[in-house]
């Protein structure tokens, strides 16, 4: 049974929440296909054997470190980050990161053909008037840009701040301060951070604000549960359905948003 009583669901409810950070690869914009298809396609080309979706995990959890970070500390930290890519295990830490490094490549390639989801696009448009939107995310702003100009929502964000942009990455609270220098003054308790893996929710808890953790990246929603969020959600149509105060008491909407009390 959910809890009425859950402190960010009234603020949600009773109008008092001013911003909303939005992660961006996998949250707003579906990476899921190009993912898939760069690491099929190189790891087919090489015969490694592997679980696509297990993989998937993997990998996409080391895009997130990687994509903010510099060619060159990715090389001095290589063995650490590819040493949990349980596929590629019995390969040479050379080989190694000559494959991650062509399935990163070749997934920037399909990353600027992914589609924004349906329900993140609906999401923005609907409440565009009802909050300050920003956007804090470990790929680089002039990749984040595109998406938004292609998608009309660009005016629609009061900030978007990618990896170049910000004074560390998550899930280091200080990602978020670009966001709050915004203002000349602001309550941290009017800001949620929502994002689809463990490191959105690490760096908005230690920052001060409201989290929700949603499951449309590579991230299964297990592993978001056990960082806690505030909010666990399947899709931005749950939160859209919050705001609007829709009776969620039906079996389906039990089974598709946790909170935790």
């Amino acid at each position: 049974m959910m809890s009425s009583d859950n402190e960010l669901v009234k603020r949600i409810q009773n109008g008092t929440i001013r911003g909303i950070i939005f992660d961006f690869d996998g949250t707003l914009l579906d990476i899921r296909e190009s993912l898939r298809n760069s690491i099929e396609e190189v790891f087919n080309e090489k015969q490694i054997n592997y679980d696509i979706e297990t993989t998937m995990q993997e990998i996409g959890a080391l895009m997130e470190i990687i994509q903010g970070t510099p060619l060159p500390k990715i090389i001095l930290e290589a063995f650490e980050l590819f040493k949990y890519i349980t596929s590629l295990h019995s390969i040479t830490f050379l080989k190694k990161l000559r494959i991650a490094t062509k399935i990163f490549t070749t997934y920037l390639t399909y990353a600027k053909e992914a589609p924004f989801y349906p329900e993140a696009d609906d999401f923005i448009k609907k409440f565009k008037k009802s909050y300050d939107f920003f956007i804090v995310s470990h790929n680089q702003t002039k990749n984040i840009i595109p998406h938004l100009e292609s998608n009309n929502v660009k005016s629609m964000f009061k900030g978007v701040f990618g990896a170049d942009l910000l004074p560390d990455l998550k899930p280091d609270p200080n990602s978020l301060n670009p966001v709050f220098e915004s203002y000349k003054s602001c309550n941290l308790k009017e800001f949620i951070m929502i994002g689809d893996m463990p490191s959105d929710i690490q760096a908005g808890k230690e920052a001060g604000v409201w989290t929700i953790g949603v499951a449309t990246g590579v991230s299964k929603k297990e592993m978001l549960a056990e960082f806690q969020p505030h909010l666990l959600i399947d899709s931005l149509d749950d939160l859209k359905r919050l705001i609007e105060n829709k009776n969620l008491s039906n079996s389906n909407s039990q089974n598709s948003i946790k909170i935790k009390s």
